[in-house]
C-alpha cells in the first residue's frame, strides 16, 4: 500500500524539521569541542545565582586541517540519527494506518484481507500474522454456519423420513382400532404392514444412532489386531444366501495373503456391510459378482469392494457420500432406506484416519478405501 499525499507531506515537514535541529545540534557540538581542544572558553559567575556560559573567542576561531574529521564524524552521527527518527516517524504512520484498517474490519465484519506492504519488517510481519488471524477467524465462523446448516438440515430431513412409516403405523392400527369387527384376514394385512413400517423405523433411529457415532474424533473406538483375509471370509459367508439367491458370485483377494492391521473390527464390519447392501440394492440384475482385495502398500492398505452391476451416473458420484443423497431409482420400488449407508460408511473410515473414494464405469463399480496399518496412530488423509 503506497503512502498517500497526506503522509507523503507529513514525513517531508517532519524530516526538514528533524534536520534543520540536527544540523544546529551538529554544528554546536563541533563547535564547544573545537572550543575545549583550542581553549577558547571561559566560564563567568555573577548575580545572586550563579550562571554557566561558555562564551567562544570567534575571532581566533579558524578550521585546522586536522579538525576536519571531527567535523565529518559529527555530521555522519547526525545523518544516522536523522534516518533513525525519520524511519521512526514511518513506522508509526505504518502502525496508525494498521490500527484504523483493524478497527474497519472489527466495525464492519469485513473479513478481507489487509493489503499493506512496508519497508519495515516488524510492520509487514505484524500485517501477516493478523492476515492470518482474520482467516483463521473466517474460516472457524464458516464452519459454525456449515454446522449449523446442517443441523438444520438434519432435523428437516430425519423429520420428513420418520413421519412417513409413522403415519403409516398409525393409520393403519388406527383402522384396527375403529374397526374392530375387520375379518382376520384384512386384520392381519394391516398388523403385518403396520409392523413392516415399525421395522423400518428402527432401521432408520439405528441409522441415525450409527450416523452421529461416526461424527465423533473417535471417542467411540474400539482398535483391536485383526486380519484382514479371515475378516473377508466372514463376510462372504454373512452374505452367502443372499448372494446364491440373487446367483451372485462372491470372492475375496489379498495380497500378501495375510495382512493385519489394527482397526475397530465392529466399525469396519458395518463398513463393508452397507458398501456390500449398497451393491445387492443397486445392481439390479445385471451383477454377476462382488469382489473383495486388499493390497498392502507401505504403511496403509487399500481395500476394494466391486461388482459388475449397473453403472453409477457420473452426475451421482460426487453426491454418494451426502446425507439423506440416494441415487435416482424411480423406477425401482423395491429400494428403500434412510440415504445414510454411504454416509455413514465414509464416517467410519474418517474414524479410522483413512479415506474413500467411488470410481464407476460401465464394466466395473469399485469403492476404494485406503485405510493405515494401524488406525490407533494413523494420520488423517484426504
Amino acid at each position: 500500500m503506497k503512502l498517500t499525499a497526506k503522509e507523503i507531506l507529513h514525513l517531508s515537514f517532519y524530516g526538514a524539521a528533524a534536520a534543520i535541529v540536527l544540523l544546529f545540534l551538529d554544528w554546536s557540538v563541533f563547535s564547544f569541542f573545537t572550543a575545549i581542544l583550542s581553549g577558547n572558553f571561559r566560564i563567568s559567575r555573577g548575580g545572586f545565582y550563579s550562571l554557566a556560559r561558555i562564551t567562544f573567542n570567534s575571532h581566533n576561531f579558524t578550521f585546522k586541517n586536522q579538525q576536519w574529521w571531527g567535523f565529518v564524524a559529527i555530521l555522519l552521527i547526525g545523518i544516522v540519527l536523522w534516518i533513525f527518527l525519520l524511519l521512526r516517524e514511518y513506522q508509526q504512520l505504518q502502525l496508525k494506518r494498521l490500527s484504523n484498517e483493524i478497527t474497519r474490519i472489527n466495525n464492519t465484519n469485513d473479513n478481507d484481507q489487509i493489503k499493506m506492504t512496508s519497508i519495515d519488517p516488524m510492520v509487514t510481519n505484524l500485517v501477516s500474522q493478523i492476515n492470518q488471524m482474520t482467516q483463521a477467524k473466517q474460516e472457524i465462523l464458516d464452519t459454525e454456519l456449515d454446522n449449523e446448516k446442517r443441523q438444520q438440515e438434519l432435523v428437516t430431513n430425519v423429520s420428513h423420513d420418520l413421519r412417513t412409516p409413522l403415519t403409516s403405523i398409525i393409520g393403519y392400527l388406527g383402522l384396527i382400532e375403529s374397526n374392530p369387527k375387520l375379518p382376520e384376514e384384512q386384520m392381519r394385512k394391516h398388523v403385518s404392514t403396520a409392523y413392516s413400517k415399525a421395522q423400518q423405523l428402527v432401521s432408520m433411529v439405528e441409522d441415525l444412532f450409527s450416523y452421529s457415532q461416526t461424527q465423533t474424533n473417535g471417542e467411540n473406538m474400539n482398535f483391536q489386531p485383526m486380519e484382514i483375509s479371515e475378516f473377508f471370509d466372514q463376510l462372504i459367508v454373512q452374505f452367502s444366501l443372499d448372494a446364491h439367491k440373487h446367483n451372485i458370485t462372491m470372492s475375496s483377494l489379498t495380497n500378501p495373503g495375510q495382512i493385519k492391521i489394527v482397526a475397530d473390527p465392529e466399525k469396519l464390519a458395518r463398513l463393508f456391510m452397507n458398501l456390500i447392501n449398497n451393491a445387492f440394492k443397486y445392481g439390479k440384475s445385471a451383477m454377476t459378482f462382488i469382489k473383495l482385495t486388499a493390497v498392502k502398500k507401505d504403511d496403509r492398505v487399500e481395500i476394494r469392494v466391486q461388482n459388475d452391476g449397473e453403472q453409477i451416473p457420473k452426475s451421482s458420484l460426487n453426491k454418494l457420500f451426502d446425507r439423506f443423497y440416494r441415487v435416482d431409482q424411480s423406477g425401482n420400488k423395491d429400494i428403500s432406506g434412510t440415504g445414510l449407508g454411504l454416509a455413514i460408511s465414509q464416517g467410519i473410515v474418517k474414524q479410522h484416519h483413512g479415506a474413500i473414494r467411488v470410481e464407476s464405469n460401465t464394466q466395473l463399480t469399485s469403492f476404494i478405501i485406503e485405510l493405515p496399518l494401524d488406525a490407533s496412530l494413523g494420520v488423517p488423509r484426504d
